[in-house]
């Protein structure tokens, strides 16, 4: 009877609808990660029928100009005007930008490429004028986020203080074992299966515990709701569901 409990709840949790088992909206990137000496090139999926915005107004940047290299495939609206983009535009400024995926154009002299390059221009309210850059990637499949929010790096303050207190090695362990055996119970029940994205964001939680994560701190990094989290673990801890 506690294993058909158990199952039950595991079950609610993997099976019901796919906007009840939701994903976070809006993933964050810092500044220095997509603009500057340092960054690093920063994909962005777009899905069919979900768009995605761009939007800077956590950092309070104006949005100048925009460059996309391939318009076949990928739409390009703001919430303002823009040089490039609006024919009329004595007063370019936007704070966000929307990216909505068409199906693929036919261009003449365009190669065919599966991916495409983002610039972007911003102004800061000094005046300062900033490039960011983006790999935009039509993809299919459930959509991930619906916004790429660009935030402040940490302040310099921060930076100097001491490294953030490690989860206890044994605590770790034991987190991990009990959700490895939990994942497994689900496996063996049908509840989920190894190729799942899901089966992979589990998976990414265990190595952020790892890497001395909290558990909760792991569990928003990976993409997976604590309540799944606390359903794996409960069946790692139940001795009548050995394997």
């Amino acid at each position: 009877m506690k294993k058909l409990l158990i199952c039950s709840a595991i079950a609610f949790v993997l099976c019901q609808p796919l906007a009840a088992v939701a994903t976070p909206v809006v993933r964050r990137v810092r500044q220095s990660l997509a603009s500057g000496t340092n960054a690093k090139l920063q994909t962005i999926n777009v899905w069919n029928g979900h768009g995605v915005n761009i939007s800077f107004y956590g950092v309070g940047e104006t949005i100048q100009r925009v460059w996309i290299d391939d318009p076949s495939q990928i739409l390009i609206d703001t919430d303002g005007c823009l040089k490039g983009v609006d024919s009329e535009c004595e007063q370019p400024g936007a704070g966000l930008i929307h990216l909505r995926r068409i199906k693929k154009l036919s261009i003449r002299g365009l190669p065919t490429v599966a991916t495409t390059h983002l610039t972007i221009i911003t102004q800061t309210a000094t005046g300062e004028r900033k490039s960011y850059h983006f790999k935009l990637a039509p993809s299919n499949g459930k959509p991930q986020y619906s916004q790429i929010a660009i935030i402040n790096d940490e302040p310099a303050a921060l930076a100097t203080l001491p490294p953030r207190r490690l989860q206890p090695i044994t605590q770790t362990i034991n987190t991990t074992r009990q959700i490895r055996y939990g994942v497994a119970v689900a496996i063996r029940n049908k509840l989920l299966t190894p190729s799942s994205a899901l089966h992979g964001r589990i998976e990414q939680l265990i190595t952020y515990l790892l890497q001395g994560d909290e558990l909760s701190t792991a569990a928003n990094k990976a993409v997976v709701s604590m309540e799944l989290v606390n359903k794996l673990i409960q069946l790692g801890q139940s001795p009548s569901l050995n394997i």
